[in-house]
């Protein structure tokens, strides 16, 4: 679990999700008998949650990423089933060359991606029981991560809190929006305006982690819309229900299109981002 720097989060979720738990106790030790209730079901849809990652690396590019196909379950079923037997391919639009992504695992397709340049377009396409998705993206731009070390501060427990200090430099001339990852499915949705072509540094406090333990914090350059959906997948999933490529217990529409059957849209989104990664080992 970690805790957000931003507290205006854990005081709404955090309050709700223990008066859920004190309520679910209390109904469970009020009632004898067994009741059944009729759950809402709803049709079976698409989720297409893709990522890929580039780095220059010195010079040696990098791309990695991964197109993770599902369908959304019944309410309270635990297990989310693959979509099986898709086909998933990513075209270079400039290039005009068509490249097919190779399954790892039922679902999840990891390999075979192109060679992403900037200032080009790049078209997903999934076929899925005969219908087609697409969606259309550029690589966007991200900063190098300046600093990351260890503090000694805490929100609300020194004994179980570890504090973490990120320092990044805004990219200049234009308005950005950048996306953290801090490991354990937890994400942060940034926003430069406040300190536009400046430098930021901020503070990020997880919890039960432990000296020897490797924290992974990665910066993603991501697009308006991108940070939109994000920021609301986010919301919705609690904080630490798996962050923006988790499927929400809402609709959030993203920005994949069913070209053969609009009106059967699946959730998920297509997004291309430079990154940077750094290492941290607790102390």
């Amino acid at each position: 679990m970690i805790v957000y720097f931003r507290l205006s989060y854990l005081n709404k979720y955090g309050l709700k999700n223990s008066l859920f738990g004190f309520l679910a106790v209390w109904l469970l030790m009020g009632c004898e008998d067994v009741i059944d209730v009729d759950l809402p079901t709803s049709e079976t849809k698409l989720v297409i949650d893709a990522l890929i990652g580039f780095n220059d690396n010195d010079g040696d590019p990098i791309t990695v990423g991964q197109v993770k196909l599902t369908l959304t379950a019944p309410f309270l079923e635990e297990e989310v089933p693959p979509a099986l037997n898709a086909t998933v391919n990513i075209v270079d639009e400039e290039a005009g060359q068509l490249f097919n992504l190779s399954e790892s695992e039922p679902g999840v397709f990891t390999t075979g991606f192109p060679e992403l340049q900037f200032n080009r377009d790049y078209t997903l396409i999934v076929n899925y029981e005969g219908e087609v998705y697409t969606a259309t993206q550029q690589l966007n731009r991200s900063p190098l991560i300046d600093n990351v070390e260890q503090g000694d501060g805490f929100l609300f427990d020194e004994e179980e809190e570890t504090e973490v200090e990120v320092t990044f430099t805004d990219l200049p001339g234009e308005r950005n929006y950048y996306l953290f990852s801090f490991g354990f499915d937890n994400f942060l949705v940034i926003d430069d305006e406040f300190f536009e072509d400046s430098q930021l540094t901020f503070s990020y406090f997880y919890e039960n982690v432990e000296p020897g333990d490797l924290l992974v914090i990665t910066l993603f350059g991501i697009d308006k819309d991108f940070a939109t959906y994000a920021d609301l997948a986010l919301v919705q999933s609690g904080e630490d229900g798996g962050g923006p490529f988790a499927t929400p217990p809402a609709t959030v529409r993203g920005n994949i299109l069913n070209e053969t059957n609009p009106n059967n849209f699946p959730f998920g989104y297509f997004a291309i981002s430079e990154f940077d990664a750094q290492l941290l080992t607790v102390e």
